[in-house]
C-alpha cells in the first residue's frame, strides 16, 4: 500500500513542467512592453511547456508571428544560448484593462449618433467582441444599422457612416488646383457617404469621379 501512495503522485508529475523564473519574467517584461499601446493594468500568465525542457540560457522573447493580436492568448518564441542558437516556443495569456464604448440609452435603427448616446465602461480587452469600439469618437456622426438595447457594447458592424450623397441628385462639385477653385452643378451618378468616390455627370454628358466632402457637396483636386 504504501509503495501505491508514493506512486500515485509520482504519476501526477510526469511530464510536468515549471517555468524557468528568468524565463518567466522576460516573457513578463517583453508582452507588457509589447501590450502598453493597447490599455492599462496589463496582466501576463505564462503556461508551461507540454514537455519538459533543458534550461534556456539568457532568453530572448519574440513574436512567433509579428501580426498575431497581443492579447489573449499569444504566442511567443524564446531564443536560448549565447547566440540563440536554440528555439523553444511557449503560450502566454495577456490580460488588458481597457475602455469601451457602451450605449447610454436605447437607439433606433437609422439613428444618428451623438455624444449623449454613449458612454464608456471599464472591461478586460480580451473578453470584449472582437470589433468593440474603445472610442467615442469613433462612433458619432455615424448612424446605428440595427435598434441597439441601453448598455450595448458597441461594435462596428452596428454603424454606417450616414449617406450624403443620392444617386439622381443635383450636387456642388468643387475642383480646387494650384491657386483656384471652380465650383459647378452636376448630377450625381452614385450614393455616397463621407469619403467615398462616386462618379458624377455633366450638362454635355461627361462624367467624373469626386469625393464626397459633405451633404451634396464633392471635391476634385486637380
Amino acid at each position: 500500500m504504501s509503495f501505491v501512495l508514493w506512486l500515485v503522485p509520482a504519476i501526477s508529475t510526469w511530464g510536468a513542467t515549471e517555468i524557468d523564473a528568468q524565463v518567466e519574467d522576460r516573457i513578463t517584461a517583453f508582452l507588457t512592453d509589447q501590450a502598453s499601446d493597447l490599455g492599462r493594468d496589463i496582466e501576463v500568465t505564462v503556461h508551461p511547456a507540454s514537455a519538459r525542457l533543458a534550461t534556456c540560457i539568457d532568453p530572448q522573447p519574440f513574436l512567433t508571428n509579428p501580426g498575431q493580436r497581443l492579447y489573449g492568448r499569444v504566442s511567443i518564441g524564446l531564443r536560448c544560448g549565447e547566440q540563440g542558437q536554440q528555439t523553444r516556443y511557449l503560450q502566454a495569456t495577456v490580460s488588458v484593462l481597457v475602455d469601451h464604448v457602451v450605449t447610454a440609452r436605447q437607439i433606433e435603427a437609422g439613428t444618428l449618433i451623438t455624444a449623449n448616446d454613449l458612454t464608456v465602461e471599464e472591461a478586460r480587452l480580451e473578453s470584449l467582441p472582437r470589433h468593440a469600439l474603445l472610442s467615442i469618437d469613433e462612433a458619432l456622426g455615424m448612424t446605428v444599422a440595427r435598434p441597439l438595447r441601453a448598455g450595448t457594447s458597441l461594435q462596428t458592424q452596428y454603424l454606417r457612416r450616414p449617406q450624403l450623397v443620392s444617386r439622381g441628385d443635383h450636387v456642388t462639385v468643387t475642383a480646387q488646383g494650384a491657386g483656384f477653385s471652380i465650383s459647378r452643378k452636376v448630377k450625381a451618378l452614385d450614393n455616397g457617404a463621407l469619403g467615398d468616390e462616386v462618379r458624377l455627370s455633366t450638362n454635355n454628358g461627361e462624367q467624373l469621379m469626386a469625393t464626397v466632402t459633405g451633404p451634396n457637396q464633392l471635391k476634385i483636386t486637380l
